[in-house]
């Protein structure tokens, strides 16, 4: 998923997700240091929320997490 990185206003969605549910690393930045990259930082959030809701840590935003985060955010 980093390698290429991926950008765009998807994964821009994913970072504002992340950081709804507090598991955006840059919580001091103004905006959260939600920029639209899915770098490593993108990646380092995914993995800790994986492991803190039972999934496959590995970086990936893939279906399983997706669908995780979607009713965490729905409550």
């Amino acid at each position: 998923v980093t390698s290429p990185l991926t950008k765009g206003e998807h994964v821009r969605l994913v970072q504002q997700a992340l950081a709804a549910v507090y598991f955006y690393p840059d919580k001091a930045a103004a905006n959260k240091g939600i920029d639209g990259v899915y770098g490593e930082k993108t990646a380092n959030a995914v993995a800790r929320f994986q492991l803190v809701n039972g999934l496959t840590s590995d970086g990936v935003y893939g279906p399983k997490t997706k669908e995780k985060l979607l009713k965490l955010l729905s409550k």
